[in-house]
């Protein structure tokens, strides 16, 4: 059975699709998002197994979305949908990620969730990680987070992020607009915001440098960072960060 998640910021493509998918055995349409933000939101709740996600919408496009998902969903599948063939030959040209064309034709529609259908898992995995390799050709950067709070992604700027730090075994975020929780570890967050201000600074914190308002020297030459913020927290700075640290503030 394939559980379909359709994204699309049209209701009448929305509607089209889901009386094609209709029409096909074994799938179900068990979601609709009309943007990229409830997509993620949706898709991080409802786990389908394949998005058909509309690369032209408002706000978040289609392949910022699908960026997103890939971190939120790491194993569901991606079919794109675009009204316009040369810029999806263009875009997905390494030719296995699936594209259907608007207006939506029932061939193409029922060869699409063949070809899903019939998958053996390693083939899917192969899938999946080729939808990798389409969105890193059209070199897509997103500069926000996916966090999470009662249920719901929300997405926040870099620059709004305060410091991150670990405890019990989760990743919590406190930023410019309240506290989240992150869905990896913080070296997969470290990664993510590799050649950004946020920096590791000891190994439990993770901290964005303009948001140090003071460093507070502490025992035997080690150091304590000062951020923004209600909580005004005090981070420790691990020894083997000091000079870094201290070369990125310009302390001497």
């Amino acid at each position: 059975m394939l559980r379909i998640l359709s994204v699309d910021d049209e209701s009448p493509a929305r509607d089209e699709l889901k009386y094609l998918l209709s029409l096909e055995n074994e799938v179900e349409v068990i979601g609709e998002a009309d943007s990229g933000a409830a997509a993620i939101t949706m898709a991080a709740q409802l786990k389908p197994n394949v998005i058909f996600l509309d690369v032209q919408m408002r706000g978040m496009n289609g392949l910022e979305t699908a960026s997103v998902l890939r971190t939120v969903v790491p194993e569901t599948l991606i079919v794109f949908a675009t009204a316009y063939d040369e810029y999806a030959v263009r875009a997905f040209e390494v030719g296995a990620v699936d594209y259907i064309l608007k207006p939506f034709e029932s061939h193409r529609i029922h060869t699409t969730v063949e070809r899903l259908k019939n998958y053996h898992p390693d083939e899917w995995l192969e899938a999946v990680g080729r939808i990798d390799t389409a969105l890193s050709k059209t070199k897509i950067i997103i500069k926000k987070l996916p966090l999470e709070k009662n249920g719901k992604i929300i997405m926040v700027h870099y620059q709004d992020l305060i410091y991150a730090y670990t405890q019990k075994g989760l990743v919590n975020v406190v930023t410019m607009v309240g506290e989240f929780v992150y869905g990896g570890t913080l070296t997969d967050l470290e990664v993510r915001l590799a050649h950004t201000n946020l920096v590791r600074v000891h190994k439990s914190y993770i901290v964005n440098m303009d948001r140090v308002k003071e460093v507070v020297p502490w025992f035997k030459g080690t150091y304590w960072l000062k951020v923004e913020g209600d909580h005004e927290a005090e981070i420790p700075v691990s020894k083997s960060q000091i000079k870094e640290i201290k070369e990125m503030l310009g302390l001497k």
